[in-house]
This record gives structure tokens, sequence and C-alpha cells, in this order.
């Protein structure tokens, strides 16, 4: 068995909890009574009870955004103005423009903290740290907790561990950032950090070797190039909780299209007569149009991704409703699982009444004409449905002799 794979179970009641706590085990039994898990389950009412309005409200502003967002695009497609590349002409400054091409920078892309810097145009450091992971499994008699060393990009607040003793994360003081060609120019058209750093197709980039003192001063421990990134710990082979991995990815010089305010000194944000500020930056040489309609589809996918988030929360919050409910029935053979089963599809139904409904109600805010104009259809339909049942319902009619 590995070193660090050792592990602790028992059954025994709070002194051998309490030792388990004072050795720092791998694995912790911490049973519970029915007291201690109705307590949580309280707890879990409580924090669905939170959880459910805050969905809701996380739905309505997403509905609202994705509208404003639509309509600033809109008014951006009416407004900009489409500029060449190969001069920069001052008639254009505080005006939105659109411009596309080669973009280069003459300096590159630095961190200058690490002691790295790239030829390009947006320059992305990734952190992990090696830090302690906390699973809980089981319940009753049978809860545990199991803890894991693992790598991690985001910190893990070992504070919050059943058994935090001997599994103490150290401060992720290291954060992943990304850095922008301050330089970065299409042309002779200055488009500057802010406009690149919305710029994808990053490749992966090594490091140089001559960076390492530089990293290892700012870091205050040793520092080694390994995997083509560096290594901030003593051994790769050995990784150790708080050792970190630092690799990075570049955005190469190439053909870019943007879309912002122009600015001596580059791009800013174009803010719409709606008060939305609008950016825009793509890859490949791209029309006003096309930079419009790549930024639409973003809009769309977003709100696409934060309405299933709200639900998934909305969903979460539901079943936490009903914790007391199942915590008790999970005491009765059989009837615990029954019961498990039909909370969470009471849940699911009232996630696929609530959530439809608030962005409903949005639509009928934001999106009124469109809202009307569904729910029209809507009851077209539902009559149109209802006639056709009671037209075969109805019995056949002899004609008279």
């Amino acid at each position: 068995m590995a070193d660090d794979e050792w592990t602790f179970d028992s059954t025994s009641g709070d002194e051998t909890l309490g030792s388990a706590l004072a050795s720092g085990a791998d694995e912790v039994a911490a049973p519970q009574g029915i007291g201690a898990r109705l307590g949580d389950s309280i707890g879990a009412l409580v924090v669905g009870l939170i959880l459910i309005p805050l969905a809701c409200a996380g739905l309505f502003w997403n509905e609202g955004h994705a509208v404003k967002v639509a309509r600033a695009l809109d008014e951006v497609g009416r407004l900009v103005h489409s500029v060449p590349a190969d001069r920069l002409d001052p008639a254009y400054n505080d005006k939105l423009i659109q411009v596309s091409g080669p973009t280069a920078s003459a300096k590159g892309v630095a961190d200058d903290a690490l002691g790295v810097k790239a030829k390009g145009l947006k320059l992305s450091r990734n952190v992990e740290m090696y830090q302690w992971h906390e699973k809980e499994s089981g319940s009753g008699q049978d809860r545990k907790f199991t803890y894991s060393r693992e790598w991690s990009s985001s910190a893990v607040s070992s504070g919050s561990f059943h058994a935090p003793s001997g599994h103490q994360n150290p401060a992720f003081t290291l954060k992943s950032r990304d850095f922008g060609a301050a330089d970065a120019m299409v042309g002779a058209v200055p488009v500057g950090a802010k406009a690149v750093l919305l710029l994808g197709g990053a490749e992966d980039t090594p490091v140089d070797e001559a960076g390492v003192a530089t990293a290892k001063k700012a870091l205050g421990r040793p520092v080694q190039a390994s995997g083509g990134g560096y290594y901030a710990g003593e051994s790769p082979d050995s990784p150790r909780v708080g050792d970190m991995r630092i690799t990075y990815k570049i955005v190469p010089e190439g053909p870019a299209s943007f879309i912002g305010r122009q600015e001596p000194g580059g791009l800013e944000a174009y803010r719409a007569s709606n008060g939305q500020e609008i950016l825009l930056g793509y890859t490949g040489t791209h029309s006003a149009d096309a930079v419009v309609q790549m930024g639409q589809d973003d809009n769309r996918l977003f709100t696409w991704i934060i309405r299933a988030v709200a639900l998934l929360f909305l969903l979460v919050g539901f079943v936490m409703l009903f914790a007391p409910v199942n915590i008790l029935a999970s005491y009765v053979p059989i009837l615990g699982s029954l019961v498990g089963g039909a909370t969470f599809l009471v849940a699911l139904v009232a996630t696929l009444v609530v959530g439809p409904t608030v962005m409903a109600i949005a639509w009928f805010v934001y999106r009124p004409l469109l809202a009307g104009g569904i729910i029209a259809g809507a009851v077209v339909l539902a009559l149109a449905f209802r006639q056709l049942r009671l037209r075969r319902r109805s019995p056949a009619r002899l004609a008279p002799a």
C-alpha cells in the first residue's frame, strides 16, 4: 500500500473518532444517530428555502441579461464602422469600429512575476496545487469521510473538513491568470490588451529554463522546469501537499477581428444606449456582421448555460425541502427508497413547473410581444386539440331515412 493511501475505519463511537481526528486518517468513520441526521436535514431544508428563491432570481436575471445583450449587439450591428487596418484614422476616435487582419505584438506578452515571456497576443497561466480533498459516503451508522491527495486548479478549504487534523491545505496564493499584449495591433490600428484577452485558440507553450531563478525568488521555494512548465516543490515524482504545477498557453500572432470603441491606446468597450458594454474579439478574419453574429451566438450559449445551472440549483433546493421526510422514512425498511424516489419526482415536477414559469414571467417583462405571441399560439393549439377530442368523443348520427 502506498504511503499516502493507508486507511482508518471504526464504528465504536466518539472516543475512536477523536483518535482518528488526531491521527489525520485518510478514511474516518463518522456514524450519526437519528437526532444528528434530523438536525442536518433541517439545516438542508433551510438551505433549500434559500436556494429556491436565489435560483428563481438567477433565472429572471438571466432572461433580462440575454435581452439586454442581444439588443446592444443589434445596436452595434447598425452603428459599427468597418475601418481599414493599414492606417489609424483619428476621425474614428471614440467611435464604434470593426477592424480585422493580421494581429501582432512587437514586445510580446509576459508573466513578469515568474519570468515567462513569449511572442504572441495572450498568455494564460494555469496553476494547480496538490491538495487534500474530502468525500463523504454512506449515511447513518455507515457514514464515513475519505481523504485523498489530488491536483486541483482551485483552492480546497480544509477548514470545513470533518477531520481537518492532518489534512490541512496551505493557502492557494498563486492564481491562474491571463496576460494580454498591451501593444497588440491589427496592421496600424492598436487594439490593446483588453481586446486580445477575448481571443481563443490558445496553444501550449513551454517555459524557458532562464526563468526558473525568477520563479524561485517569487515563490520562495524550490522550482524546476518539468513537463513544459514549472514545478514548485522538491520532486515532481513524489508530490507533497502544497506543491504546484504551473503551465502556460499562448494565443499566437495571426488574423483576428475586433469590434470596440477606438481610442489612441487600443479598443475599449462600447456602451450601448441600454447601458450594456460590448467589446468583441475573435480569431480569424471576419466581417462586421459576422463578428456581431458570433457575439449573438455566444450570448445564446451563455443564456442556456445559466438556465441549466439555475434549474439544477432549483432542483437541488426542492430536493433539500424533503430532507427531513427522507431521513425519517429511511428508518423504515423498503419505505425509505420508495419515499426517496417519490420526493425526487415531486422535486423534479416542481422544478419543471416553477422554472419555466419564472422564465415566462421574465419574458412578459423583457419580451412582452414574444411572450404574448407564444401564449396566444399555445391557447390556439389547446383549443384546437380540445375541439378535436370533442369531435372524436361525439357519437355518429345516422341520417334520416
